[in-house]
């Protein structure tokens, strides 16, 4: 792998009340050391970067850029890849270029950058922006297709590492799934622990491959394995959000979607069960939890269809050529609260989120909900 540096430091400094910094590489579309600083000057840093994209002695030519340098949150589109294109499309193996200001740029913010990829998506001008705004704890991303032909599958890919475990919460889901085919099926490559496929009422435990069921909400939940499980949001759903309380570790990351673009929520469990280069069964304790749509909810595939799925749900993005679609999506995280078990509910306002801890405490955070037309 040839590296060449095209990264960019974005930080907000306007305040020192929870100031957000991360790193945004231009050659892959990646989002690296998202950190958070908190009030008592403590570094929040909930993001994963796998062990080899962290050693430039490991060259791997023979896999696509995004897995070369797997880290943080990219945008996908299209999620999964295919045809001719790369794992996760161009948008997360592409050139991002930087474009100046414009009117129409968020002028509220503390600190806003965009950029446009180099290469088209099924013939569309994509283009991302980000968002810091003062006080708040959170990234705001905005990602605009405008033009193009067809449908295609899309969604965010953020990553946390969680050693000391994570418990996890999520809005009001339809149901729970496995997709149709594990994502290890080949013993001598790797191993999958759930049973594919496999669909429960709202989100609770799953059956594993053995018959009996585990909690997955408390991640991880086993050693050595590979698995996928995809959420459905309600058709009525307007904005979604996904919590992981990570007492051990140090975070409690949270993220906010517009739940009518991106209808799923995707976990991938990636905890050592990948054996060939250049997993070699040390990506541990990794979780994405991806806001995603595909038409997987509805046929265990991650394709997309140009129809709503019988469960009331988009299955991926519709192009046109005369039209623009925006895709708005956020995420953040505190230093967790002392005693907190497991997030109960995101409560989400115009200027700020409160979370809420099962035992009833509250938290709330100042947050810029017109970024989702609150």
């Amino acid at each position: 792998m040839t590296e060449t540096n095209f990264t960019d430091h974005i930080s907000n400094e306007a305040t020192t009340n929870a100031p957000v910094s991360f790193d945004f590489d231009r050659h892959g579309g990646m989002i690296k050391n998202f950190t958070v600083t908190s009030q008592t000057n403590t570094a929040i840093k909930p993001l994963h970067t796998a062990p080899w994209a962290l050693d430039p002695v490991e060259i791997f030519d023979d896999i696509s850029l995004v897995e070369q340098k797997l880290s943080g949150d990219f945008f996908c589109a299209p999620f999964g890849g295919g045809g001719d294109d790369p794992i996760h499309g161009h948008t997360a193996n592409g050139h991002w270029n930087p474009l100046p200001l414009t009117d129409d740029s968020a002028s509220d913010a503390a600190i806003s950058a965009t950029y446009q990829l180099r290469e088209k998506v099924k013939g569309a001008l994509v283009t991302k922006q980000f968002e810091l705004h003062s006080g708040d704890p959170l990234l705001y991303q905005r990602h605009k297709f405008q033009g193009g032909e067809g449908h295609l599958p899309i969604g965010h890919h953020a990553m946390i590492c969680v050693p000391g475990g994570a418990s996890l919460s999520f809005s009001e889901k339809q149901f729970a799934a496995t997709p149709a085919q594990a994502p290890e099926p080949d013993e001598s490559r790797g191993t999958s622990l759930l049973k594919y496929p496999q669909k429960i009422d709202g989100f609770g435990p799953l059956e594993r491959q053995s018959g009996e069921r585990v909690d997955i909400s408390n991640y991880p939940f086993a050693e050595n394995h590979e698995d996928l499980v995809i959420m459905a949001e309600r058709p009525s759903a307007r904005l979604g959000w996904s919590a992981a309380l990570a007492q051990r570790d140090g975070f409690l990351f949270f993220s906010i979607k517009d739940a009518t673009l991106l209808p799923e929520t995707l976990l991938w469990m990636s905890n050592g069960g990948r054996t060939y280069a250049p997993w070699l069964g040390r990506h541990r304790h990794v979780l994405g939890i991806e806001e995603v749509s595909t038409s997987c909810h509805s046929n265990g595939t991650l394709a997309s269809a140009v129809e709503r799925s019988r469960y009331g749900l988009p299955q991926g993005l519709a192009l046109s050529t005369d039209s623009v679609a925006t895709i708005n999506y956020a995420f953040g995280a505190i230093a967790p609260p002392s005693g907190w078990t497991k997030i109960s509910d995101i409560q989400i306002n115009a200027d700020h989120l409160v979370l809420v801890d099962v035992g009833g405490d509250t938290r709330s955070v100042t947050f810029h909900g017109a970024h989702f037309g609150l």
